[in-house]
């Protein structure tokens, strides 16, 4: 079973929702057992009823965090450091320092494989787009690699393998933006390599579905 969060309640988590409809729709498509915890549902009440069942085989978290844990709707925590029910999942949190500290102690916990951030994840908007995220162009360069994390364990990939994929993706980005006539592109390009370089998998990257 394959467990997706996506809050709503802030500019952020809009984009998050948004954009993490793509990987819904996959598992739909492929008749993947989904659970989407969507807006208000993304809450540690029913977050915890799926991972007391035993059968998550791949967390996808999206939303705010630190450290030590991440949020969900209206940034109630949905995950922290002191989680034991994760065994033989693959967690892949889309949210802010969550490898530094909360992935390490997963893995120690006996989740199979982390993967997430050491510092802040970014993603640059256009202000012209917040009403319409997936027409964001200057967004998508972030969050399409990102993406690719769970699209590419979703189908089949192990988690070693997604990350090179979607550190490719961020890479090809980074060169396109370069080479474009974009504006504050060196902002974007700056805030792409921050994302690549804090972008990391802790435990086996062997793991997969």
């Amino acid at each position: 079973m394959v467990l997706i969060t996506r809050p709503n309640h802030d500019l952020a988590t809009r984009y998050l929702y948004h954009f993490s409809k793509k990987v819904v729709d996959y598992c739909q498509k492929k008749s993947i057992s989904l659970v989407d915890l969507k807006g208000k549902k993304a809450n540690r009440k029913l977050f915890l009823s799926y991972v007391k069942k035993g059968k998550l085989k791949f967390v996808f978290v999206n939303g705010h965090g630190n450290d030590d844990i991440v949020c969900g709707y209206d940034n109630e925590v949905i995950v922290d450091k002191y989680e034991k029910d994760f065994k033989k999942t693959i967690f892949y949190c889309r949210s802010c320092r969550s490898a530094k500290i909360l992935g390490k102690k997963l893995v120690k916990g006996g989740i199979s494989a982390f993967v997430g951030y050491t510092k802040d994840y970014y993603v640059l908007m256009s202000r012209k787009k917040n009403t319409n995220p997936l027409s964001d162009k200057t967004a998508r360069l972030f969050l399409d690699p990102s993406n690719l994390v769970a699209m590419s364990i979703l189908k089949g990939d192990n988690v070693g393998e997604a990350d090179k994929k979607s550190k490719k993706l961020l890479k090809k980005n980074i060169k396109e933006v370069i080479g474009s006539k974009m504006r504050f592109k060196d902002d974007v390009v700056a805030y792409l390599l921050h994302d690549l370089k804090a972008q990391v998998v802790i435990g086996d990257k062997s793991a997969k579905l």
